[in-house]
């Protein structure tokens, strides 16, 4: 049985580069992209080894940081309290978020544009908690194709289409849109976004065009499959030639 390491993949994109020496971010305040993904395992990515195309994913990592060296044990619900307010989760109120801001709610008396789209998971909605604007579900998980009675957008329910809907590509066409308004409505102002994507937390569910770009990847078994990302791994540097692969 495949364990898969309970983690979560971390990029924060700097549009401009700028030094937090003022704390009071008069000087220079840089547009903030934060992506999270939901039980990516350590070597999912390609740039961490696996053997799913994720080229854009991977060209971020070659031009920014890539962390080897990184373990989160928390859950779902916990990660995402540590990482919006950059507590242990039972000191920040677990879920409630009770006893501490989020990074919302700090940014946005700075001057920034708080965007949030995703999923959600914990207590209230994501615009009573500093977020300007909000599109995703307030559940743990839903249905990729049909979605849940949980989605909101800005505060009010949303309807999810019957056809032609799959919730990664609506998350990103809205982080799009939302970074778009934001700069057309005041370009000098700058955003903060957070994109919390469902995948690839269960359920595994993707269009028949990418299922079909990895048929039969998979039918060698686990036992293949974590020889060659140990490989792969081998030959990115990720870990030392003398590290041996673990018992099985």
């Amino acid at each position: 049985m495949i364990y898969f390491v309970r983690t979560f993949f971390l990029i924060i994109a700097l549009f401009h580069c700028c030094s937090w020496t003022d704390l009071s971010g008069a000087n220079e305040r840089p547009n903030i992209v934060l992506i999270m993904a939901d039980d990516l395992g350590f070597a999912d990515l390609g740039c961490y080894g696996g053997e799913i195309k994720t080229p854009v994913l991977d060209s971020l990592a070659e031009n920014g940081l890539r962390f080897s060296q990184f373990y989160n044990t928390a859950k779902c619900h916990s990660s995402r309290v540590d990482l919006l307010t950059g507590m242990y989760c039972g000191q920040a109120g677990s879920a409630k978020l009770s006893n501490g801001p989020t990074i919302a709610e700090v940014l946005r008396p700075a001057g920034y544009q708080t965007l949030m789209v995703g999923k959600w998971h914990l207590d209230k909605e994501p615009t009573d908690k500093g977020f300007n604007r909000y599109f995703g579900h307030l559940s743990g998980a839903t249905n990729f194709f049909t979605g849940d009675d949980s989605f909101r957008l800005d505060g009010e329910r949303f309807k999810v289409p019957k056809e032609g809907f799959y919730t990664t590509d609506a998350k990103t066409d809205y982080a799009i849109r939302f970074v778009s308004e934001s700069i057309n409505k005041d370009k000098e102002r700058p955003f903060f976004l957070y994109l919390a994507y469902n995948a690839p937390h269960y359920p595994l569910q993707a269009p028949r065009k990418e299922v079909m770009k990895y048929r039969g990847k998979y039918k060698g078994g686990w036992d293949r499959l974590r020889q060659d990302r140990y490989a792969r791994q081998l030959d990115l540097g990720l870990i030392k030639k003398d590290w041996p692969l673990s018992p099985r």
